[in-house]
């Protein structure tokens, strides 16, 4: 199997060790980073191992989604929990189901495993029978989708027979965030870092059941999190008054930019704007110092994605934007 390059990879956010532009790419809480969540990575101890069980951030985190300690799985970052989930249950040759584009991570995860990744719309009706689905069939999406912004009722997809991967990184930007009931195969993907503003602290668990958590664990080296990662994960349950008190403003801000552009809101941080030629948009405004989303990559080369930024720095993009 011929793999891609390590330095493919396309997402958002800086491509290198210089990269100054002024960044509208990258999903995140422009409010961050949470304070609270620096001290407690900055107050971590570092001179002797952490707890090898992680016994106090998983009992922390279940706490926080009244779930069973032994259901919660530590990640470094979402993309490293999407590749160990398709290390598990991906074969050489197996379907794989996508609702609307998923993310480039976990489409490499599955290529990796030689599976073969089929994106359904995400509007489907999801017929077992159709898709010739079976007990082990795994289906991803992310709730809310990116880059879309489209969000799904969980009664649109908790019947599926298989294995059910939802991606809820954009969960909390949500007005009115629904928490989806665990079930008997199901794996919830959170990455809260967005939402806190902390992307460089690479925060990730997953909430399943405690078979399917221990499978994941069992690919995962010893002491795989780093002491002040562990500390985050253990603090974060009580540091959630900042994503409720932030989110707000950075709502309103997304609108008002949206707006501004001529684009429909979201309800998110995040919206994107339908333009002829996404790649040729995001070059020309690459030229003026600003980075946008080209969604070319999620199958949409006809839309730029925009998260916002503070007030005075989406008028900078703004003026970009009708420079070109």
């Amino acid at each position: 199997m011929d793999l891609p390059s390590a330095l493919s990879f396309i997402h958002g956010g800086p491509q290198g060790p210089d990269d100054a532009l002024l960044d509208f790419s990258v999903n995140t809480n422009p409010l961050g980073p949470n304070p609270e969540l620096v001290r407690a990575w900055r107050e971590a101890s570092v001179d002797r191992y952490p707890d090898p069980h992680y016994t106090r951030a998983r009992e922390a985190l279940a706490g926080l989604h009244n779930w069973d300690p032994d259901g919660v799985v530590l990640g470094v970052g979402a993309s490293e929990l999407l590749h160990r989930i398709a290390r598990a249950f991906v074969r050489p040759g197996q379907t794989v189901y996508a609702l609307g584009a998923p993310f480039g991570e976990f489409a490499h995860g599955v290529t990796l495993q030689g599976g073969m990744l089929h994106v359904l719309p995400r509007r489907t009706a999801l017929n077992a029978q159709e898709h010739d689905v079976h007990e082990h069939t795994l289906l991803y999406l992310s709730n809310p989708h990116n880059p879309t912004g489209d969000w799904l009722k969980p009664d649109e997809f908790t019947a599926w027979p298989g294995l059910l991967v939802v991606d809820e990184a954009y969960l909390p930007f949500l007005e009115s965030p629904t928490e989806l009931r665990m079930g008997d195969r199901l794996i919830r993907v959170c990455s809260p870092g967005k939402a806190h503003g902390v992307l460089g602290m690479r925060i990730a668990y997953a909430l399943t059941t405690p078979s399917i958590a221990q499978r994941l664990r069992l690919l995962q080296p010893a002491w795989a999190i780093p002491g002040p990662l562990a500390a985050v994960l253990e603090a974060l349950p009580a540091c959630q008054d900042f994503v409720a008190r932030t989110l707000p403003t950075v709502r309103a801000w997304a609108r008002a930019l949206a707006e501004a552009l001529g684009a429909a809101w979201s309800g998110l941080h995040f919206f994107t704007v339908k333009v002829n030629n996404a790649a040729c948009v995001a070059q020309a405004l690459r030229a003026q110092g600003v980075r946008v989303r080209d969604c070319t990559s999620f199958g949409y080369p006809n839309l730029i994605r925009i998260a916002t930024r503070r007030p005075e720095e989406n008028a900078r993009l703004i003026t970009a934007w009708h420079n070109i």
